[in-house]
Parts: C-alpha cells; sequence; structure tokens
C-alpha cells in the first residue's frame, strides 16, 4: 500500500529530529532513511518525472494553504523561502513557546549524525526479531511516559512516538518524548522480570548513540524491572546516558564472524 501524505508528516519528524532543518530536496533524498518504501510508492508519476513517493512529499508543501505550517506540535514548514525548509520546533504548545531550534542547536544535531550512523533498518525482519517481553515492556514505557508528559504538557501528548514500533528499530533508541522544557528526550527501553541489578543487553549501535548524547542531556534508559507479563506491569528506574557510562560496566559478550 503506498505511503500517504500523513505517514509522511509523520516520518519527516522522525527525520528532522536528526537533522534539525532540511529543505524539501534534501527529505525528498533522505526520508527512506527512517521509514519503508513498498513497490507502489517507487511507481514513476505519470504528471513528474519522479517516483509518485517523492511527489506526494512534494504534494505537503504544495497542498499547505500558510506560508509558515506547524504539523504534529514538532516541526514547521516555510514557503517564504525557495525551497521551503522543514524545521524541527523546541518548546510546550501548550505554553505557546514553540520555537525554531537555535544555529547551535541544528550545529550540534549535524555533528552528531555525521559521527554517529545508526545501522540500516530491516524493514522485513523488525517484528520476528523484538522479543515479546522488549515489547511489552516498550508499550508500558510509552504508557508510563505519557501519564509524565500529561502533569505538564497535555496539548503535547502527541509529540511521544513509539518510535521502534512505528519506523523500525534501528534509530539506537525506542521512544521519542519531551521534557518539562520542551526540549526532545530519546528513551531506550530495557526490559526484564527480574529485579532492578538484573543485568540488560544494549547493542553497539544503542551504546554509541547514548555515547553521542551523553554530553547534551537528552537520553534516557528506562529501566523496566519486575515485569509482569500479565499484568503488563513493572516498576521504571530512568537512567541518564551519564548514568549509563559512569555507574554501569559494559562486557562484550558477543561476536561477528565474518571469513577472511
Amino acid at each position: 500500500m503506498a505511503t500517504s501524505e500523513h505517514e509522511i508528516r509523520h516520518g519527516v519528524k522522525i527525520l528532522l529530529e536528526k537533522h534539525g532543518s532540511l529543505t524539501t530536496k534534501e527529505v525528498k533524498q533522505l526520508l527512506h532513511t527512517v521509514m519503508p518504501f513498498d513497490d507502489d510508492d517507487k511507481v514513476m508519476s505519470s504528471t513528474r518525472n519522479e517516483p509518485l513517493i517523492l511527489q506526494r512529499i512534494g504534494n505537503v508543501v504544495s497542498h499547505q494553504k500558510n506560508k509558515l505550517q506547524f504539523y504534529l506540535n514538532s516541526y514547521q514548514i516555510d514557503k517564504n523561502q525557495k525551497p521551503a525548509v522543514w524545521s524541527i520546533l523546541r518548546g510546550l504548545k501548550s505554553n505557546n513557546t514553540l520555537q525554531k531550534i537555535s544555529p547551535e542547536e541544528e550545529a550540534q544535531k549535524k555533528q552528531i549524525e555525521r559521527s554517529f550512523k545508526p545501522r540500516q533498518i530491516d524493514w522485513d525482519g523488525i517484528n520476528s526479531s523484538r522479543t515479546e517481553l522488549g515489547y511489552e515492556g516498550e508499550c508500558f514505557a510509552v504508557r508510563y511516559e505519557t501519564t509524565r508528559v500529561l502533569a505538564f504538557a497535555p496539548e503535547d501528548l502527541d509529540r511521544i512516538t513509539h518510535l521502534s514500533k512505528e519506523q523500525g528499530d534501528g534509530a539506537g533508541f525506542d521512544i521519542l518524548s519531551l521534557s518539562d522544557d520542551g526540549n526532545t528526550r530519546y528513551i531506550e527501553v530495557k526490559t526484564t522480570k527480574g529485579g532492578l541489578n538484573a543485568p540488560f543487553y544494549m547493542s553497539e549501535n544503542e551504546r554509541q548513540f547514548f555515547l553521542h548524547h551523553q554530553q547534551s542531556g537528552d537520553a534516557f534508559i528506562y529501566r523496566v524491572y519486575n515485569f509482569d507479563e500479565t499484568a503488563k506491569k513493572g516498576c521504571v528506574e530512568i537512567i541518564s546516558a551519564n548514568e549509563l557510562f559512569s555507574e554501569y560496566e559494559f562486557d562484550p559478550i558477543n561476536y561477528k564472524v565474518t571469513k577472511k
């Protein structure tokens, strides 16, 4: 089934969290890195010399009635510039403080993007590779996070995104949310049936993501423990990236082996 404009708008949210600001041309070049395109998307347009998916991305801009418009309480498209510029926003809708990120933050995002390369997402293997316990733990963390954000920003709940469910698990984190100042909060969920001291596992991709976000203070492990699969409930310990590297040990236990 072809990707709709609605799905494109949600995918762009993830893309802009990585890059900060992009032109329409850049969105067309990069959107495939955060969402899958199927065969219907790749059919050539009958009216433009480009695949239908690229035409639909352009349609998001052309169908926008205002020169400047917000989407999903998360980003704006500015048609006052040519080509149009898509930019991530910060702040809280409820406090009317949504604003474009600063040039300094945008530069930091681009630096992180250059240094951190998410692994290529295996879209076909996503559901089969993730354990039921891990998925249920993520869903519990989304409910936990919804309750937390509801207390200070009820109008911004649509900014919470279960990324690993909607876009795949190659980004280095599972959930996009927001802190009480409206800045992005990146959440990786680690679930065990055992207690808080039971070990959990991280991929090298996840470790690198948290390493690159250690100084920015916007990445957290939601350590879900004593998880009851029947009740679908557990306890939560929130671990910052700084705490992860200062208070926890990393023991390598797996190797990728290839023929010389």
